[in-house]
């Protein structure tokens, strides 16, 4: 093999190879600053943990006004989240900025509304199944004059988009009103037992020998 067939194969291969080790810069750079909770992974516990969180829900029964019963089924990994609420005997341990993290999985909250979500009657089912996946609670529609008494009321017919690019905008933009929301809310963190991220980190063997990394360029033939 030339010099110069073995120069152009790396310049070809060192720039699609480079994002795969970009996660060594992003541990080093993490020992700067301080550690948050992070769930270390396999790809498979991941799937499995996602599986497992899509079936929570919090339910609520009303006791009088400004106070409600909390039923959470879930698993006890699961985050319970809460911002602008009072658990009853109970403090709210600080998790992340305005959220606290709730322990128990039977309680009662105190708050100026209702902490959840609510949809209008024209909102397409996929908006509802969205907005569970991401582990907000959602109640049914409701009379026009109690929008008032929930977290949030959403009116969307169009629903979430049709194409790719809509869908992931429509979504985002969902998550970000849904986020700067200063009234009461309850919700489900993404991962388990208070973590606020995950890292997964996997790998493959590409090559055995040098001359095996420079013939790789041959295999998209």
């Amino acid at each position: 093999m030339s010099f110069a067939i073995a120069v152009t194969a790396f310049l070809l291969i060192f720039p699609i190879e480079l994002p795969d080790k970009t996660f060594i810069a992003t541990l080093v750079l993490a020992t700067r600053y301080r550690p948050l909770p992070v769930w270390v992974a396999r790809l498979g516990e991941v799937a499995n943990w996602w599986l497992e969180r899509r079936d929570f829900r919090l339910n609520f029964t009303p006791l009088e006004a400004g106070r409600w019963e909390i039923n959470a089924t879930c698993t006890p990994r699961a985050t319970l989240l809460g911002r602008h609420v009072e658990i009853e005997n109970q403090p709210l341990q600080p998790w992340h900025e305005m959220d606290g993290q709730i322990t128990a999985r039977t309680f009662v909250v105190h708050a100026s509304c209702q902490p959840c979500l609510v949809l209008s009657p024209r909102t397409p089912a996929e908006v509802e199944d969205f907005l569970h996946e991401q582990g907000y609670p959602v109640t049914p529609a409701v009379a026009e004059a109690d929008h008032s008494n929930y977290a949030c009321y959403l009116d969307l017919p169009e629903g979430l988009g049709d194409s790719r690019e809509e869908k992931r905008k429509l979504r985002s933009e969902l998550i970000q009103k849904i986020e700067t929301l200063e009234t009461p809310l309850l919700r489900f963190g993404y991962w388990p037992e208070g973590q606020r991220a995950a890292l997964a980190v996997s790998g493959d063997i590409d090559s055995i020998t040098i001359q095996d990394f420079f013939l790789r360029i041959l295999e998209v033939k």
